[in-house]
């Protein structure tokens, strides 16, 4: 048994108590026995008295037999008592304790933005304090040393009180309140980093004696080193002690636009859409419209924007800005986001990259049985198109056809080093038995050959593309099941047609770029005259990537049926169009759309062209140093796509961490360029790394990147009141959070805590103190008398 001595007790027992102090007593015994022997003991001796007085002189009442039984049994207890030699142990207890700690890291400087009557009312504390700038350390100062001090005062009586300062985590040298005052009052915010959840654990650690009936931090919440505050406060939940914060500054997010991850193509063509794509984020301005512009370094001029709205804090969004470049030539340009007024720093909302824009000649070969009305538009157009040096072949048409059209051959190119000749063959409803099998096998190769990776586009047609290809050289190179394909009726006449619509990953395609910006575009291809012919293609074969689509018909799976659709097959790219009816896109518009379209998709298709000689590839990471707690993004970029593995997953890194075990990461394809790999390495511990490729099949050095990681950012890295990681910590413990405002009521929530042992005192024995021998003789004294009295002697 425990438990603290009332005062009159201590002056019976003759113990002196100071200011504060307490007597804790509990009684200890020598009984050597067993808990469960006793009990037996115990029972045993009651069921034995009260059936000998049951027993005894019946004449008597039984209440009076009773009477005399609890009289033995009380001398019983009594010699039981002196057996056992039971002690009072004393201890002399001194008041709980109360640890404040205040933040002096640089963060504490900072001079927050408060509204206009938070801030009159802040400020005024801050002057009756003597002080001048409303900075976080100023409020600090201002909660402990107004009215003389009167919290820590306050705090003292009740407790035994201990200040720490977070920097160092040192103790106040002052044991009273005037000279822990003149302590604070000449605190400078000096420490250069935020160890706030270890400051806690030394604490507690330093009081492990006793703990701490609280802990009193004043900060703003900021932790840049070490354990967190959320595993600082399970520390003190399980030691029992609440931890009671004054979050000091705004909670509101500090305003900054940032613009990251910029990526765009090295080489473009004149007159091509050019996205630059990049991931911009923002705090403190959620749900504000900003411009993102493009500008080329040296000229004022904006040479495309973006109008965009800023989404949640810590979730960058992605986003893309179109421009076609009309000049050729090397040229560094610069996406930046345009400045807010109140953001503090405005470097992070602008990148560069230096793109070259070329004006090189396209080789394109034409091929087709008849001459459809998809032939004879996308002939004229592409004869038209300077950048196009256009070669066709028409398997049925006369021997003079050829002397009318100069872009015309007589067959089909026999010779591979003349079909090699070519970047782009478009096959349209072309007859297999026109074409011997080693045509078809030059062709196959002009894709797929490492080192060539020619483009295929195959358009389908009524008579012979796919079906009349099933056993053929190409077959291979097909990006759907031959077998699966149907077509219309023949005969029928078809008068439903429908838009194609384009699919997400036809959207962010340069090749079908229909308009300036990305809403022109998709409301461009909404609004697209209609098409009728399509082949069904309901089976496609893995890795294909759809780029549009028909609007409502579906194949057994659910799936829209494609329309047009991309495969990489080696080195080389084969796009089929499920139609051949694009040549409708001219109704009312001209060639405005359907030149768009089919000069973007060949110059799209034959970009490589555009890197012969540059056999290189690179690895880079989007930063050359990272904090620790950041993710590392690896990019591996072919600059000849053709050389790009056919797998999307066919790059592998090696990651080198010195001392500890080497990793493997898989790098994936991008979404649309076939020549860009990604992966993304999570929190990465600290430490230099060296990252290669192991499977790139390059020329020369090894691709490889370096990248550092090191401690936590600085004081100034987040500078936001992190009132959300207090909130925790005090809900955690059942402790509490307060603002400047109303930090009058922590002193009303201190929990009362226990009283502390400080020394033991000398034990007062009971076994043998003359009351309880007076005790009893008196009780056999009571015994006799009663027995007397009853006629029981």
């Amino acid at each position: 048994m425990t438990g603290t001595l009332p005062n009159w007790i201590e002056r019976l027992l003759g113990v002196e108590a100071g200011p504060g102090e307490g007597t804790a007593w509990s009684l200890e015994h020598t009984w050597a026995w067993a808990p469960w022997i006793t009990l037996l003991l115990v029972v045993f001796v009651i069921a034995l008295v009260v059936m000998i007085y049951t027993r005894e002189n019946r004449q008597t009442r039984n209440w009076f037999r009773m009477a005399l039984a609890g009289v033995r049994l009380a001398l019983v207890a009594i010699v039981l008592l002196m057996i056992a030699q039971f002690t009072l142990s004393l201890k002399r207890t001194g008041l709980p304790c109360v640890a404040v700690l205040v933040d002096d890291s640089a963060s504490m400087s900072i001079v927050d933005r408060y509204d206009a009557k938070l801030r009159k009312k802040l400020e005024k504390q801050v002057k009756a304090a003597g002080l001048e700038e409303l900075s976080r350390l100023n409020l600090a100062k201002a909660l402990l040393t107004k009215h003389n001090g009167r919290l820590l005062s306050d705090i003292q009586r009740d407790y035994k009180l201990r200040v720490y300062f977070l920097t160092g985590v040192r103790p106040g040298r002052a044991a009273d309140v005037e000279g822990l005052l003149e302590e604070i009052d000449s605190l400078e915010p000096t420490g250069q980093s935020s160890r706030l959840g270890a400051a806690v654990r030394t604490v507690l650690d330093d009081l492990r004696g006793t703990a701490p009936a609280a802990v009193v931090l004043l900060t703003d919440g900021i932790n840049t080193d070490g354990p967190t505050l959320g595993e600082a406060a399970v520390h003190a939940r399980r030691k029992g002690v609440p931890l009671f914060a004054v979050g000091l500054g705004d909670q509101r997010p500090v305003r900054d636009l940032k613009l990251s991850d910029l990526l765009v193509e090295d080489v473009v063509f004149v007159d091509d859409i050019v996205n630059f794509e990049f991931k911009l984020s923002g705090t403190g301005f959620q749900g504000r419209k900003v411009r993102v512009v493009l500008r080329r370094q040296g000229k004022p001029d904006v040479l495309a924007k973006l109008d965009a709205t800023i989404s949640a804090p810590r979730r960058p969004q992605q986003l893309r800005l179109p421009y076609r470049p009309k000049e050729g030539g090397e040229f560094r340009y610069t996406v930046e986001v345009e400045p807010l007024e109140g953001e503090l720093q405005t470097d992070n909302n602008r990148q560069h990259r230096t793109v070259r824009v070329s004006k090189e000649e396209i080789r394109v070969l034409l091929v087709q049985a008849y001459p459809s009305f998809e032939f004879r538009y996308l002939r004229n157009l592409l004869t038209r198109d300077s950048t196009v040096q256009l070669r066709t072949v028409l398997q049925d048409a006369d021997p003079e056809y050829t002397e009318q059209d100069t872009s015309a051959l007589p067959v089909f190119p026999v010779k591979r080093e003349e079909l090699f000749e070519n970047d782009v063959i478009i096959l349209g409803d072309v007859n297999p038995a026109l074409l011997s099998q080693s045509m078809m096998r030059n062709l196959a190769e002009f894709v797929d050959q490492p080192g060539r990776g020619g483009a295929l586009v195959l358009i389908a047609g009524p008579d012979y593309m796919p079906s009349a290809y099933r056993d053929t050289p190409l077959a291979r190179l097909m990006p759907l099941d031959i077998n699966s394909v149907r077509y219309p009726a023949p005969g029928e006449p078809i008068t439903e047609g429908f838009t194609v619509q384009p699919t997400e990953l036809g959207l962010a395609s340069p090749a079908m770029q229909l308009g300036d910006t990305a809403a022109e575009n998709s409301d461009i291809w909404r609004n697209l005259p209609p098409l009728y012919w399509m082949l069904e293609t309901p089976q496609l074969k893995p890795g294909v990537r759809v780029l549009a689509e028909h609007p409502t018909r579906l194949a057994r799976d659910g799936r829209r049926l494609p329309i047009i659709f991309m495969q990489y097959v080696g080195a080389g790219k084969v796009l089929f169009h499920a139609t051949d009816e694009t040549w409708r896109w001219r109704w009312r518009t001209g060639d405005v759309f359907f030149a768009r379209y089919w000069v973007q998709t060949i110059r799209y298709l034959s970009r490589s062209k555009l890197s012969e000689g540059g056999r290189s590839v690179s690895l880079t990471t989007d930063r050359r140093e990272y904090r620790r707690g950041e993710s590392v993004q690896l990019r591996a970029r072919f600059a000849d796509a053709r050389l790009a593995p056919a797998e999307d997953d066919g790059v592998t890194v090696v990651l080198e961490h010195q001392g500890h075990k080497t990793r493997r990461i898989k790098l994936h394809r991008g979404s649309a360029a076939r020549g860009m790999f990604e992966a993304v390495v999570s929190k990465p511990a600290m430490g230099s790394y060296h990252a290669w490729i192991a499977n790139a099949a390059v020329e020369g050095q090894t691709p490889a990147a370096d990248f550092t990681v090191v401690a936590p950012p600085g004081e100034f890295e987040r500078v936001q009141m992190d009132s959300a990681a207090l909130r925790r910590a005090a809900k955690r413990t059942k402790g509490g959070f307060y603002t400047p405002a109303d930090a009058d009521r922590l002193l009303d929530d201190l929990p009362e805590g226990r009283q502390v042992p400080v020394e033991p005192l000398p034990p007062k024995p009971l076994w043998n103190k003359w009351p309880l021998l007076l005790l009893f003789l008196m009780l056999l004294t009571a015994e006799w008398l009663l027995r007397k009295t009853g006629g029981m002697v």
